[in-house]
């Protein structure tokens, strides 16, 4: 009998016990297309303080780490590790592919530590792989490739909404959330993309999706080297006026890619 009553209560640990049953987490990358941030913002856009150039490309403008159990941020926890920026100063990519272009002009500090403490010191991860794996998630997904290498380009066309998920489903197998905002002659525009991934780093479909407002066909708005405003005694790399092809404006090393 004491044996029988031993074997209940371990089996009554194991379902009830919560660091079993929420062992497991995903993430969720959001990516920020810069062309519709500056088209929306009243206050513009500025060139980042830092000697990068902002990639003109998707940015990471979010990495969350949430619980597979219950679908909830994990944003609370005992680890209470500060940010520290020196640690993550070098990673390739980092200031071209998480840049701020908010105004007033900043260094980006504030975006990475804000990510840190909301989400990263809690991940399991140390500070500097917490931001390699979203620019490694980022790299794999190759956004704005992807949607290019499908004939969909930043140039004021309308796209399907349906043809934007389906590049991404038929490439890595998962559809990602779309969240548009509204643009230039009352159209929506493409203005974040959302994408979940396992621990083990697949690609999943997001577990919660909100729904966003968009419409069948959304605007892809442009990112051009004169929507970012300059700072005072700019270089004249920077500061030249913005007439003719500035396709070379956002050329960079950044992080290696793969379709």
């Amino acid at each position: 009998m004491a044996s029988r009553i031993a074997l209940l209560c371990l089996l009554g640990l194991l379902v009830a016990s919560p660091a079993i049953a929420d062992s497991g987490i995903y993430y969720q990358l959001e990516l920020m297309w810069p062309g519709a941030y500056c088209e929306q913002s009243s206050a513009g856009c500025c060139k980042p303080t830092t000697s990068a150039k902002p990639a003109r490309d998707f940015f990471i403008s979010g990495f969350t780490v949430y619980n597979a159990t219950t679908d909830a941020p994990v944003n609370r926890c005992s680890n209470k590790a500060p940010f520290d920026p020196n640690e993550i100063t070098d990673i390739p990519g980092l200031k071209q592919y998480w840049s701020n272009i908010k105004c007033p002009s900043n260094n980006g500090q504030g975006g990475w530590k804000n990510a840190w403490k909301m989400s990263g010191a809690c991940s399991g991860l140390k500070e500097k792989d917490f931001f390699e794996k979203a620019l490694e998630f980022r790299s794999r997904l190759n956004p704005l490739v992807r949607l290019q290498k499908n004939g969909i380009q930043p140039d004021f066309e309308l796209y399907s909404l349906k043809k934007i998920k389906k590049v991404f489903q038929s490439g890595i197998n998962a559809t990602p959330l779309v969240q548009c905002s509204m643009g230039p002659f009352n159209k929506y525009m493409l203005y974040k993309l959302y994408f979940c991934a396992t621990e083990q780093g697949t690609f999943i479909d997001c577990p919660v999706a909100p729904k966003y407002t968009c419409s069948a066909e959304i605007l892809f708005h442009p990112f051009k080297r004169w929507m970012l405003q300059q700072l005072q005694g700019e270089d004249a790399e920077f500061a030249a006026a913005a007439d003719g092809d500035d396709q070379d404006a956002f050329v960079l090393p950044g992080v290696a890619m793969d379709i």
